[in-house]
């Protein structure tokens, strides 16, 4: 990732006491919004929405609201594209007449801002609350369903007292839908208003919307800047008969629907929402209200119900953390929100904020096939290829990138949005210079070639991929009088290495590794391979410091201060062949001269390599190194660096399942068996690992102190290697491994 600074928040993450875990531990709450509240945010893989305090609707701060879709790009306007915004679809206000319940939200945080460096705790008492028009405040958000929930009393001007309870809900099941219900009980009687609203102060870089209201509906239509992308968002109002509308302005989209209120009485008012573009549809508006239209017949409960058995499917893959309640809630939260910004069939890849944010402009970066694919793959085999597929499809523009270069093959952008074209500002030199982004698409294409053993896919969109990477490299090293290659002027993963340097370590080898996995692939397919793949692969200088039995992290490199993981990663996930002891050495002289302020995703390479040499007391370490500095609460939300950066991370998240996934497990791919090498931090009592996926195998793996156990669920015989000993669990059956021991002399 670049080294601009991304917009995000700034506050601390230290929980508060306004901030818990209700009862079930699938749920995250909070009954305070001004004490370093992040707003929630919630997706469907396809669509998604920032919710704020309010529980509806749009607001600045603390963290601007943005609602996303997958795909919405501007043109690059001879600069970069950027990630367009729509309009807020949420907003669903309640009215008394005397002022609503959004306002009265707006008031409180206005109230907050206006007291940095007062009396905070005045804000936050309940009276205070109450003095501005809200008590009983609880906002959640259900692990499970995706479904954020708000209730609260509200006070209105008029001293008029009505409960209110906002959920959201981002279909699953079905990719272009969502809803919000509002259930209103005044304890008063009088008009009761709500007003539905598609929000344009939430819609950045569109065109002017077009917009309007009839036929029960409400609807908006726009371009992103640029592009050409078309984006309808339709809501359908249903007040379950028991309201009236009323007129509406032309040319907006609004409509507002009135009840005559009797005390103690609850009134239930549902938006059913559509969001459709023009890569899903050649007439976005009419699809959009076909959906809109269809989920309002169907109702909320059906599609609460459908949502929830469309999530149950995605957590069968769980992940279990025996013996800290805490981490559990990590876990499943870095989880939940990788899914938010992913789906089957979705041929798009997340940015390292998915659908969450426009930060780093919502492009795609090597965050994706580094560190948000492989926690996806190792439950979500469907979903990864959908991710993967982006690059297949932008294969044509890597390959001109390349030739505009003066090199064969394919070689992917720094950053790109939806063209393929490199995106990164020209102001930045990584998009000229950071190149082993090639080598990482290829490293995730390996992978899920390795774990799915899927011919048909490594025929058509494998090795096209593997072997355009593979004529990059051979087209691109530089050869030497004595015959060996070197690979000059680049970046490392280290951006403060800004460069350029010649024979980047960790350049180097990935770019051997992406060689030698396109030979393996066509020999797997009984192709025939560039002889030059092997020969530049063999041939290529891979820096190793002997005084030191350190690898340098380029060549010249003096120990000056890194931002990011690099070198390490040579262990993991690249796996270079190299004594435990150099591993060692690589991790000890790296560690410290690691910046603390750089980004979240770092220390979870530390902590799994540390798991690899048997270090799990370091690894556990690394563990909480990697999470809490940057966990923001109430939501369990990841930013990318202690001081705020990209919000909501997906690549800390991503880092931080690997843990659990590759690190205390050891579990690596292989094309004929899985490997494990599994060890159990002392502080924790188990970690499980549910429905993993190899070559259609379905497997669970259960690490406890005194050993470990593999289950079969189904699928032939599994090949499992532990301990150099090879062992086939039976379909049905299970198989008892030893758990590693720790080493003791730390």
């Amino acid at each position: 990732m670049d080294a601009r600074t991304a917009e995000g928040p700034t506050q601390g993450s230290a929980p508060t006491s306004g901030v818990f875990a209700a009862s079930d531990e699938w749920v995250l709450s909070t009954d305070d919004l001004l004490t370093d509240y992040h707003p929630a945010f919630t997706g469907n893989g396809w669509l998604a929405a920032r919710v704020p305090g309010a529980g509806n609707g749009f607001a600045e701060t603390p963290v601007r609201t943005q609602f996303h879709v997958a795909g919405f790009y501007t043109g690059r306007g001879g600069e970069w594209s950027r990630k367009a915004s729509l309009a807020a679809w949420t907003t669903l206000d309640v009215s008394d007449g005397s002022g609503s319940f959004n306002d009265a939200f707006s008031s409180v945080r206005e109230s907050e801002e206006q007291l940095v460096g007062g009396d905070w705790a005045a804000v936050t008492r309940p009276e205070a609350g109450a003095a501005r028009g809200i008590e009983r405040y609880r906002q959640s958000l259900d692990l499970r369903t995706g479904v954020i929930t708000t209730e609260a009393r509200w006070t209105s001007p008029a001293g008029r007292v009505t409960d209110v309870r906002y959920q959201v809900l981002t279909d699953r099941s079905r990719p272009h839908v969502a809803a919000v219900t509002v259930t209103v009980t005044p304890h008063w009687e009088g008009t009761l208003v709500v007003t539905d609203t598609l929000d344009d102060r939430a819609a950045t870089r569109t065109t002017p919307a077009r917009q309007g209201a009839g036929a029960g509906r409400i609807w908006t239509v726009t371009e992103a800047e640029g592009s050409g992308v078309v984006a309808a968002v339709v809501s359908v109002l249903d007040a379950a008969g028991t309201a009236l509308p009323r007129p509406v302005e032309e040319g907006t989209a609004a409509r507002t629907v009135t009840v005559r209120a009797l005390p103690g009485h609850p009134y239930s008012f549902t938006k059913y929402v559509s969001v459709v573009t023009s890569h899903d549809a050649d007439d976005p508006p009419a699809a959009a209200r076909a959906h809109a239209d269809a989920a309002a017949r169907a109702g909320y409960g059906r599609l609460a119900d459908d949502n929830r058995r469309a999530w149950a499917r995605e957590w069968e893959g769980d992940i279990v953390v025996r013996g800290d309640a805490r981490l559990q809630r990590q876990v499943r939260a870095s989880k939940f929100y990788l899914l938010t910004s992913v789906r089957e069939d979705s041929p798009w890849s997340p940015s390292p904020a998915g659908l969450s944010s426009d930060s780093y402009n919502g492009h795609v970066f090597w965050d994706t096939e580094t560190w948000i694919l492989p926690s996806l793959l190792a439950q979500h085999p469907q979903i990864a290829e959908s991710v993967l597929d982006y690059r297949v499809q932008r294969l044509d523009a890597a390959r001109a990138y390349a030739s505009d270069g003066g090199h064969g093959g394919a070689r992917f952008p720094w950053e790109s949005g939806l063209t393929g074209d490199e995106d990164t500002p020209a102001w930045a030199p990584f998009g000229h210079l950071e190149q082993h982004v090639s080598s990482d698409v290829a490293l995730a294409f390996w992978q899920y070639w390795l774990a799915t053993g899927d011919e048909r896919w490594l025929r058509t969109s494998g090795l096209p991929v593997l072997s355009a990477v593979a004529d990059f490299w051979t087209s691109r090293v530089t050869g030497d009088a004595e015959g060996r290659c070197h690979i000059n002027g680049v970046i490392p993963p280290d951006e403060y290495a800004e460069g350029p340097h010649d024979d980047s370590v960790y350049t180097n080898v990935a770019a051997r590794a992406a060689l030698r996995f396109a030979a393996r692939a066509a020999e797997t397919l009984g192709q025939p391979a560039d002889p030059r793949w092997t020969d530049v692969a063999d041939r290529l200088v891979i820096p190793f410091d002997q005084a030191r039995g350190i690898h340098p992290e380029f060549t010249g490199y003096e120990g000056q201060q890194i931002k990011q993981a690099d070198v390490v990663m040579l262990a993991y996930p690249w796996e270079h062949p190299q004594p435990a002891e150099v591993s060692r050495a690589d991790l000890e002289y790296y560690v410290p001269r690691t910046h603390e302020d750089g980004p979240s995703m770092t220390d979870s390479v530390h902590s799994i390599v540390y798991a690899e040499l048997g270090d799990v007391k370091a690894a556990f370490e690394h563990t909480r190194r990697s999470v809490e500095p940057f966990l923001r609460p109430p939501f369990e939300q990841f930013a990318e660096a202690r001081t705020g950066g990209a919000f909501t991370f997906l690549t800390g998240h991503g880092g931080f399942l690997q843990e659990f996934l590759h690190g205390y497990s050891g579990l690596r791919w292989r094309a004929d068996r899985v490997v494990l090498a599994p060890i159990l931090p002392d502080r924790l009592d188990g970690i499980a690992l549910q429905r993993l996926r190899w070559r259609g195998r379905v497997f669970d793996i259960d690490i406890r102190h005194d050993g470990t156990t593999v289950r079969l669920h189904a699928g032939e015989a599994l090949p499992v290697e532990a301990a150099g000993q090879l062992h086939h669990v039976p379909a049905g059956r299970e198989v008892r491994l030893a758990s590693r021991t720790p080493l003791t002399d730390r």
